[in-house]
This record gives C-alpha cells, structure tokens and sequence, in this order.
C-alpha cells in the first residue's frame, strides 16, 4: 500500500472499494489528498504521508479513552488505549441522565487486550472495561481514571433493536404521497398539511397505518431558491410553506387566505407559491403570536427557534446564501435566544415573527395528523443539508466544506452523483457529543411513527466528492456506524417509532446484518423484480421489508410500462440506442409475462393493461412475506413521470411535479382496487 492510501487509512477515509458490479475501483491520488486536506490533516504532499502518519499514530494513541463510548442492553464497554506492557488500576463512574452513579474498578492486565500496534515502536493495545447500568438506558456522563490519566466521555447505552422492527408487529399498509404534489384550490400550487390530512383520512378509513412522504424540511424558496426535499436548508426546522393556513386564521377571527389565480402550469413555481403564501401568513403570525406569545415563546426558547429565525431574516433581506453576506452576519454571533434580542440586533420583527411561529404552528399541525388506531406519519431523513443551510452557518464545525456528499456511479447513474451536501465531520461529531445528530432525530420522531433513514451506508461510510473533483472520482468516509445506531435505537424506543434504512445502491457487506440486528427494515423496490417472461411470478420482498413497486427515484409504473425511464436515459446520453432498443425489447417481453400474471389476479376486466397490471403486481406484494407495504399514490393516479432523476438538477423539472388527480385517486375503483386487496390482506395477518 502507498503512504498516501495508508495516510488516507489513518485519516478516516477508504482509498479503495468494490463498484457495484463488485469490480474494485481506487480513488486518485488527487481526490485522497484532497479529501485528506479537507479532514484538517497538514500534509505537504505525498512525500510528506509518512511524517502525519506518524503524527496521527501518535495522536490517536494519546486519546486513552474516546469522547464517546456505547454499550447494548444495560453494558456500557470503555475502551483504554494504553501501553500493552503498563498494568495499573482503573476506576470508571457512570452517571446515568436520572443521576444515579455507577461505578467499577480493576486493573488493566486483567482486562482482555486487542488492536494491537507499534506507535513509535513502542507496543500498544486497546483493553476494554465493562460497566452494567442494568435498565438505565440513555446518554450517560463516564469519569474515568487511570493512575497517570482521567478523563469523561459521553456513554451511549442503547437497547439493542429498535422499537417496532421486523417481527414486531401485524403486516401493515401504508401510501406513499409527496406534500407538494397534492395541490387544490385551497392550497395553492403545492399541497399543504391540510391535503396531507385528507390522504390520512382516506388512508386511515380503508385501514392504512402509514402516510410515507417526502422530507418535510425548511427550503430556501426566495433567493437563493432550492427546493429539493434532500437539500435542505435545516434538518432542525420544517418547512412553512406546507402549513394549512385556514384553520390557523380562522382560530385568531381572521378569514381563511384567498388563493390567487396563479397559473396552474405543469410544473410547481415555488417562487410564486412562497410569495403568495408568505403574504397571506405574515398578518396571521402576527396575530397568533399576540394572542399567545408565552406559549410561543417557550416553545421557541426550548428549541432554539430565534436563532433560526434571526438566520432566516438575514438571508430575506440579503437574498444570498451566508456566504455571500456582511462580514458582521457571514461568522454567526453569539445565539439569538429571544425576540427581544432578534430586533435587538437590527432584524425585522416581522420576519423574525413569521418564521417562529411558522415552525410551532409546523409542530403541532404535524403532531396533529397522527390519530388512535389510524395512519402515522412516515417520514424521510435526508443524509445532510444544503452548504447555505443554518446548521453548516452556525455550527461549521462539525462540517467538511470542502467535501460533497453523493454517491459512486451505479445501474442508476453511471456518471456518479455529487449532492452538494458537506458532510458531517467524525471527529467534530464525536467531539459535540452527537448533539446534533440527537437534535436532528428526535425533530422528526416527535412527528413521525417510522423514520426512514436515506442512504443508512451513510452510517457506516459516505461517498464524498472533493471540491473540484468529477463525482465518478469519489473517497469513502468512515463514520462509527455503532455509536450512530446506538442513537437510533435508544431515540426509536423513546419515541415509539420504527426505523428503515434504505439500503439501495451500492451496499457494504457489513450493513444488513447490523440493520437486522438492531431491528431496522430494509427497502424492498418490486419493479427490480417483475417477471421478465410469460409464467414467471414476480420477486419474493424479504418480510424484514418495506415493500413497494418503485421509489421517488424511480419510473412510476405507468412510467415503466410505457418504457419513459428507458427514453429518459437515452435522452441523457446514459445509453446508446442500440443499448436503447435492447431495453424496449425486454420491456415488451416485461409487459406480456405482467398481463399474463394479471390474468389470475382477479375481476380487472374493465381496467386498462397497465392498471390490471399494476393491481397484480401491488396484490403479490400484499399476498409476500414483507411486512410493510407500501403503494405510491402516483401509481394510483398512472402518473408518466418520476419525481426525480438522480444525477440530474437542471437537466429534469425534479420535485416539481404534481400528483394529478391525487384526490380521487384513493376511490374504491381503477387502480385503487389494489388498496383493496392489500387491506384484505393486512385485515388477515
């Protein structure tokens, strides 16, 4: 191996992987420096890798126990990086967050000894202390001491699986609808959380326990404008503009806004949607927050929400992204804590009001649409946020800038994708204690009843692209994917919420089975596994599985059955013609083997070809051993057209497009008679 490969080694960062054809593929010198720079290692070149692999030898040697350490089911494990020829007395008190104090003590040779290595010549190993907490579970303070040394750290102890995993509980149901696309003459050029509720109620009446959607986060929707779901401008903060704006109106005496005739085009322009919307609730926000500016103000006080609320204010008057403003503003303050302060510091009450009571009316309207014995939320975590977003303003540290998150070319996308997001740094994370990454779960858990976890590899490594590097030139990033589920589960239990992992692309062999034992469902995507010729069935889901025939990054199945995903490659040069032509043929032989599995599925006789065969597909993943099913309202509707085409920004209108006819598209007829066969199928188990 290089100095350079093994400086990268040392740094945290993986020089080499398998593609997802398993070919093994090495990242470029220049994207491991780069990347090795980006991580604050000073190193001069690669003649300069052995002196700062020594250097961080040295450092992490000298680091005896970690910031943060983590144990399952009531046994926290405290790692000791000593000398493996030094014996000598150690001492370790828990306290646990309901201040009870733990303590152990012993000595080091009677503890078992691995990961051994020679910094400096010098033999050293890692010896493992174990502590019981019994049924303390939670985030623990651990003082530890050896005869020369003593430290704390933060102590994970987490329950092993998480909350209502694979095997937990009755099959169930759910439907898949993006907020933005449920537009109605009440709510606009987007939906809002008031058409959310009417797929809950819909959903809920025919037995469904899961409305999935699209991250809910804050957007930039003025200047800069980026309103894709998986760029966010917070994970802390919702995103007002899907509030319901009538029923918070009428509860101050004001009447319900009035809808503008604004151009009802093809596509969503969330330019003209965010104005009307933000004029028609500023007078609203104002008079909510003289009505019942205490409880607001608590609120805000208990989640930070000034401190937003003042970033979001800068950014409307200087319509650029942080980066770009006054020196006074470009390094954040100290935290805005109040409204008081917030004007105090030159900001617009108005605009200051407006965002703060926008994300307590966003909580609680969000906390509202869950309701005994009917559907819960199904939300999405996105793996980051926009490089403009308030996080990587406020807390800049625990971001690395000069890395972009994304992912290594696969069957979608060949060229590779770089998502733009700078990833969460691993040292600084452990170093804040995972505060953060804590904040960021329980935000959506107190909303949700499952939490998708997006990309769950990045739990374990994430493909970064160095600034100025092409995206098939990428370099893993190693993460301490224990501790990282550790919060999962512990969070999971405490809120009553099961997670899933999307497990798509390219997967490392060690991922499934940590999913499995901690109890995360995987993703099961069934248009991979239709039939490809006549009398073959369609692909078995795992039952550990959250089953549906395709994802937001996917054709919908209309799309797929009139080959659009096919002509959308070939009209972005990811295939040739002739490749082109192989696929439509594979397709036709797709479609007959489909019509001639529909042919037991039922009385679909007065359906069109692609409707029978979308009630036989989605009735086999009601009838398989996944436990989770989950049907996308757009296929209900026979949409043409996927939400998004990964890899591309401007090349395709993504997360513009509405779900036409998405309000009779749960009636008890057409496609929809698949909702009926799943229902009678979950009414069964």
């Amino acid at each position: 191996m290089s100095a350079l490969k093994e400086l990268a080694r040392a740094a945290g960062l993986d020089p080499d992987y398998h593609s997802w054809r398993g070919e093994p593929v090495a990242s470029s010198d220049e994207a491991l420096l780069a990347a090795i720079r980006a991580l604050g290692v000073d190193v001069a070149g690669p003649d300069d890798a052995p002196r700062a692999i020594a250097e961080l030898e040295r450092a992490r040697w000298e680091e005896t126990v970690p910031p943060v350490v983590h144990g399952w089911d009531g046994c926290l494990i405290v790692p000791f990086a000593v000398r493996a020829d030094v014996d000598g007395a150690w001492e370790i008190e828990v306290v646990t967050e309901a201040g009870k104090t733990i303590r152990a003590q012993g000595r080091l040779f009677d503890l078992p000894a691995d990961s051994h290595a020679w910094p400096g010549g010098v033999v050293h190993c890692v010896r493992r202390a174990r502590v019981w907490v019994d049924n303390e579970l939670g985030y623990h303070e651990v003082r530890w001491r050896l005869e020369r040394a003593s430290g704390s750290a933060l102590g994970i102890a987490a329950p092993m699986r998480a909350w209502g995993g694979p095997g937990a509980g009755a099959r169930r149901w759910g439907v898949f609808a993006p907020v933005y696309g449920l537009a109605s003459a009440e709510s606009g050029e987007t939906g809002d959380l008031g058409t959310l509720r009417r797929v809950f109620e819909a959903v809920s009446a025919r037995g469904g326990k899961y409305v999935a959607t699209l991250p809910v986060l804050a957007a930039f929707l003025d200047e800069p404008c980026m309103f894709s779901p998986y760029s966010p401008a917070s994970r802390l903060y919702w995103n007002e503009l899907y509030l319901h704006l009538a029923p918070l109106a009428a509860s101050v005496g004001l009447p319900a806004p009035v809808v503008p005739a604004l151009p009802m085009g093809e596509l969503i322009d969330y330019k003209a949607q965010h104005r009307w919307h933000r004029a028609a609730w500023e007078p609203i926000a104002q008079a909510l927050y003289a009505a019942r500016a205490g409880e607001i103000d608590a609120w805000a006080a208990a989640n930070e929400a000034y401190d937003y609320a003042a970033f979001r204010a800068v950014g409307e008057v200087q319509r650029a992204s942080w980066r770009d403003w006054p020196a006074a503003w470009r390094e954040p303050p100290a935290p805005i804590a109040s409204r008081a302060e917030a004007i105090a510091a030159g900001l617009s009450a108005e605009r200051v009001t407006a965002h703060v009571v926008g994300q307590w009316a966003m909580q609680q309207q969000l906390e509202a649409l869950a309701t005994p014995g009917g559907a819960s939320l199904y939300l999405d975590l996105p793996v980051g946020v926009s490089i403009d977003a308030y996080e990587v303003w406020r807390h800049r540290g625990l971001f690395l800038t000069g890395l972009a998150a994304g992912a290594p070319p696969d069957a979608l996308f060949l060229g590779g994708q770089n998502w733009g997001l700078p990833p969460l740094s691993p040292v600084a994370l452990r170093r804040d204690r995972y505060r953060y990454v804590v904040r960021c779960i329980r935000h959506h858990m107190r909303v949700a009843g499952m939490l998708r976890v997006d990309h769950v590899m990045g739990l374990f490594r994430l493909y970064c692209v160095p600034a100025g590097r092409p995206a098939t030139d990428g370099v893993y990033l190693r993460y301490h994917p224990d501790e990282l589920l550790a919060i999962l589960t512990l969070e999971s239990n405490r809120a009553h919420c099961a997670l899933v992992g999307e497990d798509l692309g390219t997967v490392p062999e060690q991922v499934r089975p940590a999913m499995a034992r901690h109890g995360l469902f995987r993703i099961h995507v069934g248009q991979w596994y239709l039939p490809t010729t006549v009398g073959e069935t369609p692909g078995i889901p795992p039952a550990e599985s959250v089953a549906g025939l395709n994802t937001h990054d996917t054709a919908t199945f209309a799309g797929w059955w009139h080959g659009a995903d096919i002509a959308d490659r070939l009209d972005l040069s990811l295939i040739s013609p002739a490749q082109a032509q192989v696929e439509r043929d594979d397709r036709a032989l797709s479609r007959a083997a489909m019509l001639d599995f529909a042919s037991g599925a039922g009385d679909t006789a007065d359906l069109s070809d692609v409707g029978r065969a979308l009630v036989a597909a989605t009735s086999d993943l009601a009838e398989g051993p996944a436990e989770v099913v989950l049907i996308t309202l757009d296929d209900l509707a026979l949409a043409p057209i996927q939400h998004n085409v990964p890899g591309t920004t401007t090349e395709r209108a993504n997360w513009q497009r509405r779900v036409e006819g998405w309000a009779t598209a749960l009636d008890p007829a057409g496609p929809a008679t698949a909702v009926a066969a799943v229902a009678a199928v979950a009414g069964r188990s």
